[in-house]
C-alpha cells in the first residue's frame, strides 16, 4: 500500500521575498501567461518537481528539490554575474509524489552482456562497478535520478527518467562517463502552520459539490454534516476530496477516530486515493496539536512498556531491522512529537499516527497486530521570511464565533470591537485592560483561548501588542528587602504558591536574571496578573500596587527557527563539513545560501543545528579561554554548549558572561570559523537575529 503525499511549491515575482507569488499544488501544463521580469525565488515545501521550457511537459528541464531556490536566468543563461532577467516557465510538473522505491539498472559492460547491478539509492562514486560507465548503461526502472559528471553528486548533471532519453540541449554529452548518480527523494513529514487547523471537505473528487471548512475536530462527519446541511434529500456517503489549508489531520475511515488512519499534511487531496485510501470512506477528522521541534520516541519489544531490548530514536527509520530492532513491537511511548508508523518498510501499508503519550499495546494505536517495519516523525517546517502570520486573532463571541479581527502587530482595539475569545497563532501576546498598553495585564501563550477563564480579574481588552523573544534560560530571584537585598530564593521553574509550605516568602523586590516570567497576585497561579523581563524591581509593592507575590512561571516561548547574520560582515552563521557526523562540523560564516545548514533554533540553552542532526554549539575544550573555538557537538547539556541571545546583539557562553561569539579573523583558511572572545564591543561580535 502507497500512501501518497500532498506537493506544495511557491514561486516569487524576483530573487527576494515580498513580490507577487504563484501557490502551486499540482501540475501545470501551461505557465506562459505567468509573468516574471527580474528572475524568480522558488520555495518547494513538499516534493519534487520539473520546471519544463515549454508548455505541456515539452523542451528542456529544470530540476527542483525540497528547499529555496533563486533562479535569475534559466534555460541557457548561466552568468550569474549578469543582473536578474526575464523568466520564462512553460509547464511545471510533481514528479516524485510519495515514496516508492527509485530503481536502476547498471551495465557495466558496452554490449550490455556479463553483471548488472540493480541499484536502489545513491552511488557516489560509480567506479565501484568497475568499468567506466557511460550513459547508454544507465536504465531507470522507476523513478527519477540525475546522473552527474563528478563524483560525490558534484559538476553537471542530467536528469534520467524511465523511457525519455535526454534531450540535444541538456549536456548529455557531456557527461559521458558518468561519475555519480542519486534518485530524487521526497523530504520527510512536515507542517507549516500547526497552530491555526483548517481543512476544507468536499462532497465529490477535484473538490466539487457540496463543502464544509472545519477548525475543530469532527467526532462524526455524518452527524455533523446532517445537523449543518439544509436539504436532508441525499444520505452522506463519505469525502470526495479535501483541502488542508493549515495544520496537521488525521482522517479516520469509521466515526469516532476508528477504522483506517491516513495522515493528512497541508496541500490537496483530488480524490480519495491521494491520501492513500481504500474508497471514499471518512467519517472523523482529528487536528494534532504538539511540540514539532524535537520529536522523541522510545519503541518496547514487549507488551506494556517492560523491561527488555527497547530502542529510543530522535530520526526516521526506514527499515526497522537495519537497527537491529527487528519488526516486533509490543508498546510505544512518544516522548514528544508526532510520529507515524507503518506495516511495512519505507513508509509503505497501514499507518498509525502516534500522539505523546503511552501505547501499551498493538491495539492502542489501531493496529491488527505487533509489526511495524518503518517509522518517522513529523517536523515543523520553517515559514518564508516575508509571511506575515496572523499572529493572533480576537473574535466578538466566545468559542470563536462573531466577528474575527486579525492582530500582528501592537494596536488599540476599536470601541466598536469587544473580543471575547482568542486564538495565539505564533509567540505570546500582552493583553491589557486599558488604552496605550495599561492596566491589568494578561499573558497569553500560544493556544486557543474560547473564553475568559484565563483570567478572574478583567474581561476588558482595550490594547494588546507581541511579546519580544528571549532567548535565554528562565532565571528569577525574589527579596524579602527592597532593593534586591536580604534573604533570596532562586527560581528556574514554575512555583504555585511562594506563600505557603515551604517559603513562606513575602516579596518586597525581584531580579529577573535571565526569560521572561509571568507573575501572579495569588497562589496557583490566580489572581491579577503581569509580565516581568530580565532587569531590577526595588520596591515590589510600589512597582504593582500588590502586596506581594503569590505564585509565578516563566513564560513558555514556542521554539522557532533561526537565522544569524554577523553585523559587520553581513554574513551569516554556518554549520559547515559533514553534517551527518555531528563531531566533524565545523561553523563559520558565510553568504546567504537557503539552506538548513544557515538554519539554527534555541531550545533550554541550547543553540542547535537543524541541518546537523540537532548537534549543539559548543565552546571545544569547554575551557573559558578566549580565542577558543565554536564548532558542532553531540548534545550534552553543559555550560560550555549553552548560550544567551542577548538584546545588544551578542550571544554569550555561559562559561562566562564576558565571553561572546566572534569571529576568528586573520589571513588563514580558518579566518572565517567561529570563537569565543573577551566582550571588547568589537563591530564582528554582534549578531542579528532572524526569526523565519
Amino acid at each position: 500500500k502507497v500512501n501518497p503525499r500532498p506537493g506544495k511549491m511557491v514561486i516569487y515575482n524576483g530573487v527576494q521575498y515580498g513580490g507577487n507569488k504563484q501557490e502551486i499544488w499540482t501540475d501545470v501544463p501551461d505557465a506562459t501567461s505567468w509573468d516574471f521580469p527580474k528572475g524568480i525565488l522558488i520555495r518547494i515545501v513538499r516534493g519534487c518537481w520539473m520546471l519544463y521550457e515549454k508548455p505541456d511537459f515539452q523542451g528542456q528541464k529544470h530540476v527542483l528539490e525540497e528547499g529555496e531556490t533563486v533562479l535569475s536566468h534559466l534555460w541557457g543563461i548561466n552568468n550569474v554575474e549578469c543582473s536578474p532577467r526575464k523568466v520564462i516557465i512553460g509547464s511545471i510538473k510533481r514528479v516524485i509524489k510519495d515514496h516508492s522505491i527509485p530503481e536502476i539498472e547498471l551495465h557495466p559492460e558496452a554490449d550490455r552482456k556479463g553483471t548488472i547491478f540493480y541499484i536502489q539509492n545513491e552511488v557516489p562514486n560509480t567506479e565501484e562497478y568497475g568499468a567506466k560507465l557511460s550513459l547508454s548503461s544507465v536504465i531507470v526502472n522507476s523513478g527519477i535520478w540525475l546522473a552527474y559528471k563528478r563524483p560525490d553528486f558534484e559538476g553537471k548533471f542530467v536528469v534520467l527518467e524511465q523511457g525519455c532519453p535526454p534531450l540535444p540541449k541538456s549536456g548529455a554529452e557531456e557527461l559521458d562517463p558518468v561519475k555519480s548518480l542519486r534518485p530524487l527523494k521526497m523530504g520527510g513529514l512536515k507542517v507549516q502552520r500547526p497552530t491555526n487547523p483548517k481543512i476544507i471537505i468536499y462532497e465529490q473528487p477535484f473538490f466539487t459539490g457540496w463543502s464544509m471548512e472545519l477548525t475543530e475536530n469532527a467526532y462524526n462527519l455524518k452527524m455533523l454534516l446532517d445537523d449543518s446541511r439544509q436539504s436532508q434529500d441525499e444520505e452522506f456517503h463519505g469525502v470526495g476530496s479535501v483541502r488542508v489549508i493549515s495544520g496537521l489531520w488525521t482522517a479516520y475511515e469509521k466515526e469516532g477516530y476508528k477504522g483506517h488512519q491516513y495522515l493528512l499534511e497541508e496541500g490537496e487531496y483530488e480524490d480519495w486515493k491521494m491520501w492513500g485510501g481504500f474508497d471514499n470512506g471518512l467519517f472523523s477528522l482529528r487536528y494534532l496539536q504538539a511540540e514539532f521541534t524535537e520529536p522523541s520516541v522510545t519503541l518496547f519489544e514487549e507488551s506494556s512498556l517492560e523491561n527488555g531490548n527497547h530502542l529510543d530514536t530522535t530520526q526516521e527509520i526506514p527499515d526497522m531491522e537495519s537497527v537491529g530492532f527487528g519488526n516486533v513491537v509490543g508498546s510505544i511511548r512518544v516522548n514528544s512529537g508526532v510520529w507515524v508508523v507503518y506495516e511495512q518498510e519505507r513508509f509503505f501499508g497501514e499507518q498509525y499516527v502516534l500522539e505523546r503519550g503511552v501505547y501499551k499495546a498493538h491495539t492502542d494505536w489501531g493496529g491488527k497486530d505487533k509489526t511495524i517495519m518503518s517509522i518517522r516523525p513529523i517536523q515543523l517546517t520553517e515559514k518564508s521570511n516575508h509571511q506575515k502570520l496572523k499572529q493572533l486573532k480576537a473574535y466578538s463571541k466566545p468559542n470563536f464565533q462573531g466577528v474575527c479581527v486579525d492582530f500582528i502587530a501592537e494596536a488599540s482595539i476599536n470601541e466598536s470591537f469587544v473580543p471575547k475569545s482568542f486564538q495565539v497563532l505564533q509567540g505570546c501576546w500582552l493583553l491589557y485592560s486599558k488604552e496605550e498598553f495599561s492596566g491589568a495585564q494578561h499573558v497569553l501563550e500560544e493556544g486557543h483561548y474560547p473564553d475568559f477563564t484565563f483570567s478572574c480579574w478583567s474581561t476588558t481588552i482595550k490594547s494588546l501588542k507581541p511579546v519580544k523573544y528571549e532567548f535565554s534560560e528562565p532565571s528569577i530571584s525574589l527579596f524579602a528587602m527592597d532593593s534586591c537585598k536580604g534573604r533570596e530564593v532562586n527560581f528556574q521553574s514554575a512555583v504555585n504558591s511562594v506563600l505557603k509550605k515551604d517559603f513562606g516568602f513575602y516579596t518586597q523586590s525581584i531580579r529577573v536574571k535571565s526569560g521572561l516570567w509571568t507573575m501572579y497576585e495569588e497562589d496557583h497561579f490566580r489572581g491579577r496578573q503581569m509580565l516581568l523581563e530580565p532587569g531590577e524591581i526595588f520596591y515590589w509593592t510600589t512597582f504593582s500596587g500588590w502586596r506581594t507575590v503569590g505564585s509565578l512561571h516563566p513564560v513558555n516561548q514556542p521554539t522557532v527557527f533561526l537565522r544569524i547574520k554577523n553585523r559587520a560582515q553581513d554574513l551569516y552563521l554556518t554549520a559547515i563539513g559533514d553534517l551527518k557526523d555531528s563531531e566533524a562540523t565545523q561553523v563559520s560564516v558565510s553568504q546567504k545560501n537557503r539552506k538548513d545548514s544557515q538554519i539554527w533554533y534555541y531550545h533550554r540553552g541550547l543553540l542547535k543545528s537543524k541541518a546537523a542532526n540537532r548537534a549543539c554549539l559548543s565552546v571545544i575544550g569547554g575551557r573559558d579561554v578566549p580565542g577558543s573555538k565554536v564548532a558542532l557537538w553531540s548534545e550534552h547539556g553543559k555550560a560550555h554548549q549553552k548560550w544567551r541571545i542577548n538584546r545588544d546583539g551578542t550571544v554569550s557562553s555561559y562559561i562566562g558572561d564576558d565571553l561572546v561569539l566572534d569571529i576568528k579573523g586573520g589571513n588563514y583558511y580558518d579566518k572565517d570559523h567561529i570563537i569565543i572572545n573577551l566582550l571588547e564591543h568589537q563591530q564582528t561580535q554582534y549578531w542579528e537575529v532572524e526569526i523565519l
